[in-house]
C-alpha cells in the first residue's frame, strides 16, 4: 500500500478514530486502527472499534498502491500529530509501515488487517433522518447525567431516543430523576432506540467539533450516524423503555419562577454544609415571595439563605439531593426556570420558562 495525504488530514482522521478506543488486554488488535486504500477512490479509510462501537473516517489521499494494514492507534496518532504541516507519504509492505514527511521518517510494525474485527455498517432501505449536529448533541447532553449507572435494569442504562413525527425525544432516568429534551426536525421519522451511556458519550466526543448535519438510521439492533466523512455505528440496548410519561405530574399546588444562576449559586453554597447523603431543604414561601435554602452537617455546621422569587400557590418544603437539583437546572439554557411542586414527597418538575423542550423530574428525599 502506498498513499500520500496531508499531516492535517491524517491528524484529524486519527483523532476521530481514537475517541472510541478502550483497553482490551484479551484482544490487542482493537488498540489498532485499520487503514485501507483503494485505487481510484481519492481517499483512505481509517477504522476503529471497541467491538460495541465502530467508527470509519475517510480523508482525501493520492493513492498509488492499494492495500490495508492494522496499525497501533496511539503511536501512529502521536507521531503524525508531531509532524510538520506538510504532505505525508505512507508506505506499507508485509505489515511493515514507513512514514515520511520532510525530514522525518519512522518505521512502525503493523498487524494483519484480516485480524481486525469487522465493523457492521449494513444499512437497510429505510430512509435516513437528517438532523443538525448541534441539536442532536444538545439532546443527548441535556439528559445524559440522568442515565442509570446500574446494570440491574439494562433498559434504563442508556439514553432513550424516540423519533416521533417531526420531533426527537431524548429521555434518561435512574429512578430518582428523569430528564426529557425535545428537538424538532424537518422530516417525519418514526423509530426508537436505547443508546448505551458509553455510546452516548462517544457520540458527543466524536461529533462535538463538527459543523453541519447528521444522517441517522435505526435498524435491527444498531444505530448508524453519518456525516460526509464519518460513519459511526453502535449496538443499541434491547428491550422496551419504561412508559416514563406517567411519572411526570400534570397538576401542581405550588409554582416557583426564579433566576437560574442565582439558584445554582445558592444551592452550591448550601451543598458545602450538606450531610453524607447530600440533603438540602428547599422551602417555597408565597407570603414572603421567596424560597429558603437550608442544609446541616453535624461536623461542619449549618447554612441558611433565601432568594426573592415569584411563588404561586401554597407553601411547601421538601428535601433533595442537591447534586440532582444542580444537574437538572444546568440542563436549562434560559435565564429563568420554573419549579413545580405538590407534596413534600411527590415528584418535582423543573423546566425552562422560555423553552418548553426540556423537562426534569426529581424525587425528594423522604424524611
Amino acid at each position: 500500500m502506498k498513499f500520500t495525504s496531508t499531516q492535517q488530514n491524517l491528524t484529524w482522521g486519527l483523532s476521530i478514530s481514537e475517541k472510541i478506543l478502550s483497553r482490551n488486554f484479551s484482544l490487542p488488535i482493537i488498540q489498532d486502527v485499520l487503514i485501507s486504500a483503494e485505487k481510484n477512490k481519492g481517499f483512505i479509510k481509517i477504522s476503529s472499534t471497541d467491538l460495541e462501537i465502530g467508527v470509519e473516517v475517510v480523508i482525501p489521499a493520492k493513492i498509488d498502491e492499494e492495500g490495508a494494514v492494522a496499525a497501533p492507534a496511539k503511536l501512529l496518532s502521536e507521531f503524525i500529530r508531531n509532524l510538520p504541516n506538510e504532505n505525508v507519504e505512507f508506505l506499507e509492505k508485509n505489515k511493515k509501515i514507513s512514514i515520511l514527511c520532510k525530514d522525518y521518517k519512522a518505521n512502525i510494525k503493523g498487524d494483519d488487517p484480516k485480524e481486525f474485527p469487522v465493523i457492521p455498517t449494513k444499512q437497510n432501505t429505510q430512509e435516513f433522518l437528517e438532523v443538525k449536529i448541534k441539536d442532536f448533541l444538545k439532546g443527548i447532553t441535556c439528559v445524559i447525567n440522568s442515565v442509570s449507572m446500574l446494570d440491574v435494569k439494562p433498559e434504563i442504562s442508556g439514553v432513550f431516543v424516540c423519533f416521533k413525527k417531526k420531533n426527537i425525544y431524548f429521555v434518561a432516568t435512574d429512578s430518582f430523576r428523569l430528564s426529557e429534551k425535545i428537538i424538532n426536525t424537518e422530516k417525519t421519522y418514526e423509530n426508537k432506540a436505547i443508546i448505551p451511556k458509553k455510546t452516548s458519550d462517544a457520540i458527543i466526543r466524536t461529533f462535538q467539533n463538527i459543523e453541519g448535519a447528521l444522517s441517522i438510521q435505526v435498524n435491527n439492533n444498531q444505530i448508524i450516524i453519518k456525516t460526509d466523512k464519518i460513519t459511526f455505528v453502535s449496538r443499541v440496548i434491547e428491550g422496551d423503555y419504561p412508559s416514563y410519561e406517567q411519572i411526570i405530574p400534570s397538576k401542581f399546588t405550588t409554582e416557583i419562577t426564579i433566576l437560574k444562576d442565582e439558584l445554582v449559586q445558592h444551592i452550591k453554597t448550601a451543598g458545602l454544609f450538606s450531610n453524607k447523603v447530600s440533603e438540602v431543604t428547599l422551602g417555597a414561601n408565597p407570603k414572603k415571595q421567596n424560597i429558603e435554602i437550608l442544609s446541616q452537617n453535624q461536623e461542619r455546621g449549618d447554612h441558611y439563605s433565601s432568594i426573592p422569587c415569584e411563588v404561586q400557590g401554597i407553601g411547601v418544603k421538601a428535601i433533595f439531593n442537591y447534586h440532582y437539583i444542580l444537574e437538572g437546572i444546568q440542563g436549562i439554557s434560559s435565564e429563568n426556570i420554573k419549579i413545580k411542586l405538590n407534596e413534600p414527597t411527590t415528584p418535582v418538575l423543573i423546566m425552562s420558562e422560555e423553552d418548553g423542550g426540556f423537562r426534569y423530574v426529581v424525587m425528594p428525599i423522604k424524611n
